[in-house]
């Protein structure tokens, strides 16, 4: 591989690749890592992380605490609310000793679910970019209850390299990478390279870490889904030496996803992410699914759409569907199903989702 030519990258560090075999915080894995993002930031690469580990470190200082076999909200709040300090002060001594300055950003899935707080936390980002500050982002479990909480940090950490334009992603945890099956079985070999519309079923998702929510099927969900939006994900292994250095100066470590389109604006970019929130969706004519699939999507205008579903506004999240029932992509609504009731598969109507509006999927 040559030389990445990255200037924005986010790095994920896994809760398994930060603690010691008795689940304590390990200084020294952390320390390595920040010398490793320290030497990036010299080289002027603006780096934002993703860290685990506050549960862990929360659980570490209350060790005397006795805790139920299945962590209730409560539990994981009390357990966050502590650990983040002791996370942070270990990140900023860390950072210290290379004269960067760090800032804590706590976010949940409120933060992504309308433009508005995205565009909040975009400008945020933009503003601790230009200081050179690095930030350090976590889930806000203090405040999150059970449906506002992300699968795990690598969803987090996707939505931010979205919301960045991030050109990549790279997620570090205890496994080298994505294996073409279980690690416990024998033969098992390492994917170097998965290229955009490659077949996935032959490789084994293995159990997901003791310590952590997630597993490789949230990582390769994460990835594909960057993939769609221009964006490269690299899975590899933090203990790996100078694991991030390494991908940087294009050497094969791991396991990298390839981008399978350009960047794409801000505003896709949030549609790209906004599925799990969309109102209704619209069923289109063949014609009109054409036009929306182009390299340059049209207008979608209400003489195209055959039927509607849902209650929605304007503003809302919306998905597009083909006749066969496929999903051709997600877009933002310019009126409310009322309005688009009334004006269905009629001429001389204003668009119902403008093309800048609409991500359609590959």
């Amino acid at each position: 591989m040559k030389k990445a030519s990255y200037s924005t990258i986010v790095v994920k560090i896994g809760t398994s690749a930060l603690l010691t075999p008795r689940k304590t915080l390990n200084i020294n894995a952390l320390d390595e890592l920040v010398r490793q993002i320290a030497s990036l930031a010299e080289e002027h690469i603006n780096v934002i992380v993703v860290s685990s580990g506050a549960v862990a470190c929360g659980k570490d200082r209350l060790h005397d605490r006795k805790t139920s076999s299945a962590e209730s909200v409560e539990e994981r709040q009390l357990f966050a609310a502590v650990g983040q300090v002791e996370l942070m002060a270990h990140y900023r001594t860390a950072l210290q000793e290379h004269d960067l300055v760090i800032a804590q950003v706590l976010a949940t899935k409120e933060d992504f679910r309308t433009r508005g707080h995205y565009a909040n936390m975009s400008r945020c980002f933009e503003a601790l970019r230009s200081a050179g500050v690095i930030p350090i982002v976590n889930e806000n479990d203090v405040v999150a209850v059970e449906e506002l909480m992300f699968t795990d940090n690598d969803q987090l950490a996707g939505l931010v390299a979205s919301m960045v334009g991030a050109d990549a992603l790279i997620i570090l945890s205890t496994v080298d990478g994505v294996f073409d099956r279980p690690l416990d079985r024998a033969g098992a070999r390492l994917i170097r390279t998965i290229r955009p519309g490659e077949e996935l079923g032959h490789i084994g998702i293995g159990r997901k870490s003791s310590s952590g929510r997630g597993g490789m099927q949230t990582k390769l969900d994460t990835a594909r889904l960057l993939s769609s939006q221009g964006i490269t994900t690299h899975i590899a292994n933090a203990a790996t030496p100078d694991v991030l250095l390494r991908i940087l100066r294009g050497e094969s470590t791991g396991t990298v996803v390839l981008p399978a389109r350009t960047s794409l604006s801000k505003t896709r970019r949030w549609l790209a992410n906004s599925a799990e929130h969309r109102r209704g969706s619209v069923t289109v004519d063949a014609g009109a699914g054409k036009a929306l699939g182009a390299a340059q999507p049209a207008n979608l205008l209400p003489v195209g759409i055959r039927s509607v579903s849902g209650t929605f506004r304007k503003g809302d999240v919306v998905s597009v569907m083909s006749e066969a029932g496929v999903a051709i992509g997600i877009g933002m609504a310019a009126y409310g199903n009322s309005v688009l009731a009334k004006c269905l598969g009629k001429r001389g109507h204003p668009a119902f989702i403008r093309a800048d509006y609409f991500f359609p999927f590959l």
